[in-house]
């Protein structure tokens, strides 16, 4: 295998497949990236069993097909170390990669690479176009309510619910719920239900741009979820379980209703949080006719207090709530003015746009002070 590349076109690549690279050496083999070199194209894949992820990269000048693995962390940190303008000439020497620049000479070990694991022969039941931004966006209002490392192994993730032309994402840790949706027809004819893990969906967030145009292909399976695009192919193992019934976790009788402005009610929580105790985050919410009151107050005898206009006219009622995940739904809603909906201080607030452009929804329970 031989190879000459420019330093930044590489890095680039090198720096999208670092997620997925298993740091703590399970297996040796899983600290390399696979380097593979076929018909005037790189090719760079990182696993760590559950997750592949192989960047694509178009080599300019000819190049000698082969295939290497080397320590991933290591080359990267070449790369960013060079010159920018550096050209950079890769060459299998017995069992070391042999990497030159100007008068720069790197020698890395290298693994066999028949031992490098690969998820690439897979059986897809359903294939779909879908635009990069829109789906990030899906996952953006939603991925921040997944649990984490919770015994009930089905909320380390999000589900991704189609159907009747929708895709439905939602995520819940079991003390609050993000709700959102997409619509497009090239899902009228496709409906399943999968659960992708977190580190799944945190990856996803790093690699998609909500500001592309780009679409990508999206396979889904009964074990395995794949993103085919111009510069990734993402592949993902899926949690194997039911995920509850979230429309039952949604208040649907909720009889009384307070609408705020969006930024007010984000910089007061924002402000009163600095003082909550650093461990619960508690903060404690005083609706009554007009005005929402914040308090927070922390072990050290410090305290914190907001007042915010709200429009209700229902009676008076005391919340105690998370204020990250106050803060968490808040963020995600892009509205002006935003609606929160309860029927007392025992059940959940329901969090949503007050303008029906946005159907995302939130539910945050109530947390005792």
């Amino acid at each position: 295998m031989k190879m000459t590349i420019q330093r930044t076109a590489l890095l680039r690549p090198l720096q999208v497949i670092s997620g997925v690279v298993e740091r703590r050496h399970t297996m040796p083999i899983l600290a390399n990236v696979l380097l593979t070199v076929r018909e005037n194209q790189l090719l760079l894949t990182a696993t760590d069993l559950e997750i592949e992820l192989i960047g694509t990269l178009p080599l300019e000048q000819a190049a000698e097909p082969g295939a290497v693995t080397v320590a991933a962390k290591k080359l990267f940190d070449i790369c960013r170390a060079l010159p920018e303008d550096a050209l950079l000439e890769f060459s299998l020497e017995g069992e070391h990669m042999v990497l030159r620049s100007g008068k720069s000479r790197f020698m890395l070990t290298t693994l066999p690479v028949d031992e490098f694991p690969s998820l690439e022969k897979l059986h897809f039941t359903a294939e779909f176009v879908l635009s990069q931004a829109k789906f990030k966006n899906l996952l953006g209002k939603t991925h921040f309510a997944m649990g984490q490392q919770d015994v009930r192994h089905y909320l380390n993730g999000a589900l991704i619910d189609i159907n009747e032309g929708t895709m439905k994402c939602v995520a819940t840790d079991g003390h609050r719920l993000a709700y959102s949706s997409l619509a497009d027809p090239c899902l009228d004819n496709e409906k399943m239900q999968v659960i992708l893990p977190r580190k799944s969906v945190l990856e996803l967030m790093r690699l998609l741009d909500t500001n592309s145009e780009d679409s990508f292909t999206i396979s889904l399976g009964e074990k395995h979820f794949r993103i085919v695009s111009q510069h990734f192919i993402f592949t993902s193992k899926l949690i194997n379980a039911q995920y509850p019934h979230y429309g039952k976790l949604i208040p649907r009788s909720t009889e009384n209703t307070a609408v705020a402005s969006r930024e007010i009610l984000k910089q007061a929580l924002a402000r009163a949080s600095i003082l909550s105790n650093e461990k619960f985050r508690g903060v404690r919410l005083y609706i009554e006719k007009g005005n929402l009151r914040i308090i927070a107050n922390n072990p050290e005898q410090e305290e914190a207090e907001e007042l915010v206009h709200l429009d209700y006219e229902g009676s008076g009622v005391e919340f105690g709530f998370n204020v990250a995940y106050l803060l968490d739904a808040v963020s995600a809603i892009a509205s002006e003015y935003i609606r929160w909906s309860f029927s007392n201080a025992n059940g959940g607030v329901v969090i949503q746009a007050s303008e029906k452009e946005d159907d995302s929804l939130y539910v945050v329970m109530p947390m005792r002070l």
